[in-house]
């Protein structure tokens, strides 16, 4: 917590919260609502009183609450899949998990493992868009006791062929089940067994 930083570092260098505060060239009272832990600072304010006393604030982002499906355009590629589906699979769209309102797009309950499907209308950056997925993916398993497999089903596009086109190898790895494998399964009800990456065409929902 920056304020129990702030006291901890200030005590140490026998700092008065006056002494320190004129260092940061805050007031005393910002300098005590710093170390009460008050919100409302600017990161400013923040740097200057961390800096008075020794301490390099770094401004860091954490996963948070997505977009709505409907908000990014993804709904009408999650509602393809999910129509495609057999009855084996229960089927969930936008199934919120974890602590800050994080969702995957599309979770098909089958009675032998779950397939996590996040949706991509645009591979802009693969590496953070399958890490993001991933970190998902680990939330639902560590909530279930059957194996959960995750499939990237990205719109079907020549701009998005060419942005993975680079990643093909490190794709196939990671991803090995190609797109008619995945469709197999959903069409069927049978058990995935492995990761997969899905190339979705919009209106039809058939992957190549």
């Amino acid at each position: 917590m920056f304020g129990t930083e702030v006291v901890t570092a200030r005590s140490v260098l026998g700092l008065s919260i006056k002494q320190a505060a004129d260092l940061a060239g805050v007031s005393w009272q910002t300098q005590a609502r710093a170390e009460a832990g008050a919100p409302g600072l600017s990161i400013r304010t923040m740097g200057a009183i961390g800096e008075a006393v020794g301490l390099d604030v770094v401004l860091k982002t954490y996963p948070g609450r997505t977009l709505a499906l409907r908000d990014t355009g993804q709904l009408r590629l999650a509602q393809q899949l999910c129509a495609d589906a057999v009855a084996a699979w229960q089927a969930t769209i936008e199934l919120r998990i974890g602590q800050h309102g994080d969702a995957i797009d599309l979770v098909l309950f089958g009675i032998n493992e779950i397939i996590a499907i996040e949706t991509e209308r645009a591979a802009i950056d693969w590496q953070a868009q399958y890490r993001r997925a991933d970190a998902k993916r680990a939330v639902l398993a560590a909530q279930h006791q059957r194996p959960v497999r995750l499939v990237m089903a990205v719109e079907d596009s020549r701009r998005n062929r060419r942005a993975l086109a680079p990643h093909a190898e490190v794709i196939r790895l990671a991803q090995p089940a190609r797109s008619r494998e995945v469709l197999r399964s959903i069409r069927h009800g049978q058990p995935l067994g492995r990761d997969g990456l899905l190339w979705v065409r919009r209106r039809s929902a058939i992957g190549l």
